[in-house]
């Protein structure tokens, strides 16, 4: 399994532009073959912090997301309002 949180800090005032066009990476995401989790968080703490959280069967169905033209496209839309973006893999406890 391949797993991971990527934090993204948007620009203020852009989280609602962002989390409108949310919906449909994440159902063309959902779609794919190995994709196990594709979910969508806003930080309680900090609102213009968005989380995103997913799993992936293997990283060869990560690296076949990544070239699927949905997600070019989420990276391109979204991209210009991020202020900072933090990728990390994780792994179950224990």
């Amino acid at each position: 399994m391949y797993k991971f949180i990527i934090t993204i800090e948007m620009a203020p005032g852009t989280m609602d532009k962002v989390l409108a066009r949310a919906p449909e990476a994440q159902a063309a995401t959902r779609a794919e073959p190995g994709c196990i989790a594709y979910d969508f968080f806003v930080c309680t703490d900090d609102p213009d912090k968005l989380v995103m959280v997913e799993t992936w069967k293997d990283e060869a169905a990560h690296a076949f997301h990544m070239e699927q033209q949905h997600t070019k496209d989420w990276i391109a839309f979204h991209e210009p309002f991020n202020r900072s973006l933090v990728f990390e893999t994780i792994n179950v406890a224990g």
